[in-house]
């Protein structure tokens, strides 16, 4: 399954992706040395209005020059449903929450979040948020939340630069003083406090063409309270996010399969599409995947995704990385297909036994069945491609192409 979507892309991640197969070499060359269709945000036409620094209460609002709002929030409130709000150039100190369905523009514009719990906060469908800087929130940089059992959906994050966020727990080991409950760990389990981009209970949306960078971690979808599906994550690039994942679909959900049977209206994480993404030097400092499947606890479900197409280097766990924990979840039916992957897992995975603590493409960790397709991918550089346990049914692995690989299939 391949998704497509309209957005408007940056040139961002392009030249991310060519300074990534550089980059790929030159590791690889230091080692030999040493399906779902998403949909864009729906909202009925408005008007247009303006926020500056220097905007003036008595101001036509015809342009940056004559915008008639100084804050954010003022200019939301006013705003008709469907409308375009312009963030004209500037810095904008706090946290932008938005309320109701319109386009929120930024225009060299940058959100400053320092002390709040989250940068820009979408709680409503039909929105779309473009065009910012984000930084310095104690959560995520920008988070895009549901309600119970009532995904958000038809949202468009896209051309963002999300950078320097989720600093609420800057060490990733575990702690309980946090003001955002997040961050405070559940026993030994450290706690997580959003990462840069944060699709939590969404359905039909799209996040494309943003920069992800400097965070605790890149961008995070999860299913806390509903499901999140049928998602499109296309051509972001996501690097440096040291402490955590560049890209993660962990089920947190405890419904979404009970009793051996799937309950999507209740959880998971599904038909989610993750595609043509650039994603570098991500989880080196703490425990993080270059792509990560998961279920947290017993009823988590992750399953039907598909990654494909994209380009994975340097993470500290395997580039495409497949975590069951226990049994009662579920991860069937996710697809890795058509992706290059180069010199991944440098700080190994100790999550199972027995552990892998060499460098690896793709690895499938599980304490229970599953069966996962593995296809087409390019692999280089790494000690193993494929590692994967007795219990795990890996479809596809005579397709993948190997260059300066050890040991192309391990089978623990």
């Amino acid at each position: 399954m391949v998704a497509s979507t309209t957005a408007d892309r940056s040139s961002r991640p392009r030249v991310g992706r060519q300074l990534a197969r550089r980059a790929a070499v030159a590791a690889c060359l230091a080692v030999l040395a040493g399906g779902a269709v998403a949909t864009t945000a729906t909202a009925v036409a408005g008007k247009t209005v303006f926020v500056s620094p220097t905007g003036r209460p008595s101001a036509v609002d015809s342009s940056c020059a004559s915008a008639r709002f100084r804050v954010i929030e003022a200019a939301i409130k006013k705003a008709t449903r469907g409308s375009t709000v312009v963030i004209c150039r500037g810095t904008y100190k706090g946290q932008v929450v938005l309320t109701k369905p319109l386009v929120l523009k930024g225009e060299h514009a940058k959100i400053d979040a320092s002390g709040s719990d989250n940068g820009i906060t979408v709680p409503v469908p039909d929105v779309t948020v473009e065009g910012f800087t984000v930084t310095g929130a104690i959560g995520e940089g920008i988070l895009v939340v549901g309600k119970p059992g009532l995904p958000v959906t038809h949202v468009s994050i896209k051309d963002n630069v999300v950078e320097g966020n989720d600093r609420g727990n800057p060490t990733g080991r575990p702690i309980s003083t946090s003001g955002y409950r997040e961050c405070n760990a559940t026993g030994p389990v450290p706690g997580d406090c959003g990462e840069g981009i944060h699709l939590m209970v969404v359905a039909n949306s799209v996040v494309a063409g943003n920069t992800v960078e400097h965070n605790s971690g890149g961008i995070l979808v999860t299913d806390e309270f509903g499901p999140s599906d049928h998602n499109l994550i296309e051509d972001n690039l996501v690097k440096d996010n040291l402490l955590d994942c560049g890209i993660t679909l962990p089920s947190h959900s405890t419904t979404a399969y009970v009793k051996g049977r799937l309950n999507p209206a209740a959880g998971g994480v599904y038909d989610n599409s993750v595609l043509h993404n650039t994603i570098i030097n991500n989880g080196t400092k703490g425990q993080g995947a270059g792509i990560l499947l998961a279920a947290a606890l017993p009823g988590g479900a992750t399953y039907h995704n598909t990654i494909a197409d994209n380009t994975i280097v340097g993470s500290g766990m395997s580039g495409v990385t497949v975590h069951l924990h226990a049994p009662g979840q579920y991860l069937s039916g996710n697809v890795v297909e058509g992706n290059t992957i180069v010199v991944n897992n440098l700080k190994g995975d100790n999550d199972f036994k027995p552990a892998d603590h060499a460098t690896t493409g793709v690895l499938v960790d599980t304490a229970a069945p599953l069966s996962i397709t593995v296809a087409n991918n390019t692999i280089t550089c790494d000690t193993y491609g494929i590692w994967f346990m007795p219990s795990a049914r890996v479809v596809g692995i005579s397709t993948n192409q190997y260059w300066r690989v050890r040991v192309r299939v391990k089978k623990a």
